[in-house]
């Protein structure tokens, strides 16, 4: 699937992380979410896309670019790249969208 049907809420956008921005996906809508982190750090979310298939039966599921990836900021400074950073840049998109508690399936690293 590559885009979500006309009856499925979709929204995008970007949201303030630490050491930028990031874009993200967010599809369907329902007392379940589903966050999906994408392999990296680098890599763009795009192969994700067939993952997000539960929004249409009666989830929310989210997908974003981490920072360094594809639509989301690219900043030039060596110290954002800690796994306390990305850490912290997960909870900064939960709290964001008001996630609240979540499954979470992540990729690679």
């Amino acid at each position: 699937m590559t885009h979500a049907p006309a009856d499925v809420f979709r929204r995008e956008g970007t949201i303030a992380v630490p050491g930028g921005n990031v874009w993200y996906e967010s599809r369907g809508e329902g007392p379940r979410t589903l966050l999906l982190l994408h392999g990296g750090p680098g890599a763009p979310s795009d192969y994700l896309i067939p993952l997000m298939d539960p929004a249409e039966e009666g989830w929310r599921v989210v997908r974003y670019d981490q920072l360094g990836s594809r639509r989301s900021d690219r900043p030039d400074d060596p110290t954002l790249w800690r796994v306390e950073r990305f850490v912290a840049e997960v909870e900064a998109v939960r709290q964001a969208l008001d996630v609240g508690r979540t499954h979470l399936l992540g990729q690679s690293w």
